[in-house]
């Protein structure tokens, strides 16, 4: 496996061959197709390892009951940036490999544990439920990875200087602002909004059956912290 991911991220995976990852293994062509029939099959254990070691690093979040909202965020956050740090290969390959398909062995394998591991993210963040916006799970999730994984893609192209790490601060308190529709105090007696800045409101006015009927934009002034 470690060998057809090194193939899969110099070559390509449509242009890496079976013959390219048994001859970088030194694996004979039995043992070879004996665990794995397809060049597809390796493919998919590899996204599926991948998977599967970053998820268990938030099990292991997940078994603690979270002491407030900003350090659960930034504790899911903070091993999202640095498991791709520490994984960037793997990384690298499950965001070019994308979704599998579900009707495949992997593909089920991962929906299984995305559903596992969805149901035990619900019932560690129950008792923060006051302290986050009425949103669907869905968009709890975006909130809280998707710039992580924006810069994430960023930082694996060579786009950013420095650790991922570092952003994790300022990811996390994005993520709890967005959650609570409410700067976020840092402990240190900091705050993620500037005094005296401008934000931009974008308006949706909808019908009685959620259909939008009118939209504006307007610019407020925030108040201080």
């Amino acid at each position: 496996m470690a060998a057809a991911l090194g193939c899969f991220l110099a070559s390509g995976y449509e242009q890496t061959t079976i013959a390219q990852i048994r001859a970088g293994s030194g694996v004979s062509n039995g043992a070879l197709f004996h665990h794995f029939p397809t060049k597809e099959a390796i493919a998919e254990a590899i996204y599926v390892d991948g998977i599967s070691s970053f998820q268990g690093g938030l099990r292991e979040i997940v078994a603690q009951p979270p002491d407030s909202l900003r350090a659960a965020v930034g504790a899911v956050i903070g091993h999202q940036l640095a498991w791709t740090q520490e994984h960037p290969d793997q990384a690298r390959f499950i965001y070019q490999r994308g979704h599998l398909d579900f009707d495949t062995e992997g593909g089920a394998a991962v929906d299984a544990m995305n559903r596992e591991l969805a149901a035990e993210f619900r019932r560690w963040m129950a008792p923060l439920s006051d302290q986050i916006r009425p949103i669907s799970m869905l968009m709890v999730t975006a909130i809280v990875s998707g710039p992580s994984h924006a810069l994430a893609r960023r930082w694996l192209a060579g786009q950013l200087k420095g650790t991922l790490t570092g952003y994790a601060d300022d990811l996390a308190d994005a993520a709890c602002a967005g959650l609570s529709g409410t700067p976020v105090r840092r402990p240190d007696g900091g705050s993620g909004q500037p005094a005296g800045s401008l934000g931009r409101v974008r308006l949706e006015i909808l019908d009685d059956d959620g259909a939008v009927t009118r939209r504006g934009e307007g610019t407020v002034q925030l108040a201080p912290p």
